[in-house]
């Protein structure tokens, strides 16, 4: 890690930490003498519906996790105010128990790096008291949530905590990843926006129920149906995971037919996302791009191995087998609704910029910029490689024959990015992983 992004950390993890103790004071000082028994019992329900949710993530994909927390915490701010917040969000969040994406672990306070948890801690606090000043402005009042009088206040604390989430998150991956602050921000929030707005009227439901007569036994209630919708939308995911895995596996099986191409994918998808990244592509279309790499050959399955493997030049009858791989590819994944968006990529990862390449001749922008860069990370990794008819080049003559096919083969700005990042050492081949 950068020692930038460490002081990055540190700083939020510290400012964010100083400010929830002073909420932690006025908790204490003004909110907690005023408490009844009611108060208490609604707080402990509410405190223990968050660490649930904390505690249950769902990993969408490796660009996104969405846990039901933001639920809790809204119904929390209507009920017992800000303050509450902060300090429900300090218990829950570092004694939360969190399986890995992979499934095969859990993550805890004990084996996470402290400054990552005081980071995540600090986050969160500046996120809820920046929406608690916002809400107490507008005349907010815990307990006081009849609409449309409680409307303002309680859209004004989802804003400003979203807003200022995203941009501490933000800078995050600028001090980390180097990538553009604002194309990084508006892709968080166009995440973002979906799940908060379904998700808050939830939040408001949960308030009502929490302000009736022993409120804090219907807000546990509410936990069992929040369950069944997580695990419904698990089951969806997990579902999607799935076909990925075999989807990938078929891709892998494909390659590990000839020793000369096996990783192909895998590589192509990490220079692919390497490029686009340092082309200040946002992360969204980072990851379609990615995933089309994943699977840009898969068409290859209708070609003969005699024609795949063969040492020597193909002739004009083998080449228009192997030009039909990108359409049996498209027809392969036609009918999965979730592919929809890799298809154009897929299709045409082999057309030129000049309009010389297959299968439809397009050129220019006719097509998106992402096709060029997959062709273009996939001749680099072709060049690279070692092939039975010719030892693979080294990095440096690759680059000069990009170049040299700028505005030709390669769109001009794509062969340029790809000669700074392998010139400044920053397209070595790694561990493939999203991006």
């Amino acid at each position: 890690m950068r020692l930038d992004t460490k002081h990055y950390m540190a700083l939020i993890g510290c400012v964010g930490g100083l400010f929830a103790l002073l909420a932690l004071r006025r908790f204490l000082s003004f909110t907690v003498p005023a408490w009844t028994g009611r108060e208490w019992g609604l707080f402990l329900s509410l405190l223990l519906l968050c660490w649930l949710c904390c505690c249950l993530p769902l990993y969408v994909n490796e660009d996104l996790t969405v846990d039901l927390s933001f639920i809790s915490v809204l119904a929390t701010v209507l009920t017992l105010g800000p303050e509450a917040t902060v300090v429900s969000s300090l218990i829950a969040y570092p004694l939360s128990v969190v399986s890995t994406p992979d499934g095969k672990g859990v993550s805890h306070l004990l084996n996470t790096p402290p400054a990552k948890t005081l980071f995540n801690v600090g986050d969160r606090s500046l996120s809820y008291l920046a929406g608690g000043c916002a809400y107490y402005l507008l005349g907010g009042v815990p307990g006081q949530i009849s609409l449309p009088g409680v409307l303002p206040a309680a859209v004004l604390f989802i804003l400003f905590s979203m807003l200022v989430n995203v941009a501490v998150i933000g800078f995050y991956y600028v001090s980390s990843q180097g990538i553009k602050f604002f194309p990084t921000i508006f892709h968080m929030l166009a995440g973002l926006l979906p799940s908060i707005a379904l998700s808050s009227p939830i939040a408001y439901f949960l308030a009502l129920l929490a302000e009736m007569e022993n409120g804090y036994w219907l807000v546990l209630l509410f936990m069992l149906p929040l369950l069944l919708a997580r695990y419904s939308f698990k089951l969806y995911l997990d579902g999607k995971k799935q076909q990925h895995s075999i989807l990938r596996a078929f891709a892998a099986a494909i390659e590990a037919k000839d020793p000369y191409t096996r990783g192909h994918s895998e590589r192509v998808a990490f220079y692919a996302g390497e490029i686009a990244r340092a082309m200040g592509l946002p992360a969204r279309r980072i990851r379609r791009l990615y995933d089309a790499a994943l699977f840009h050959d898969i068409g290859k399955i209708g070609v003969p191995d005699e024609i795949l493997q063969k040492p020597g030049r193909l002739t004009p009858e083998e080449r228009a087998v192997i030009q039909r791989h990108p359409g049996t590819g498209v027809d392969i994944l036609r009918g999965i609704d979730a592919y929809a968006e890799l298809l154009p990529l897929i299709l045409h990862h082999h057309e030129f910029y000049d309009g010389e390449g297959y299968p439809d001749g397009t050129k220019g922008d006719e097509v998106p910029l992402e096709v060029y860069i997959l062709g273009v990370a996939d001749a680099y990794d072709a060049m690279t490689s070692d092939r039975p008819y010719r030892a693979g080049f080294s990095s440096d003559r690759a680059v000069d024959i990009i170049l040299e096919g700028a505005g030709g083969q390669f769109h001009p700005q794509v062969a340029q990015t790809v000669a700074d990042l392998v010139r400044s050492g920053k397209l070595q081949e790694s561990e493939a992983g999203p991006c």
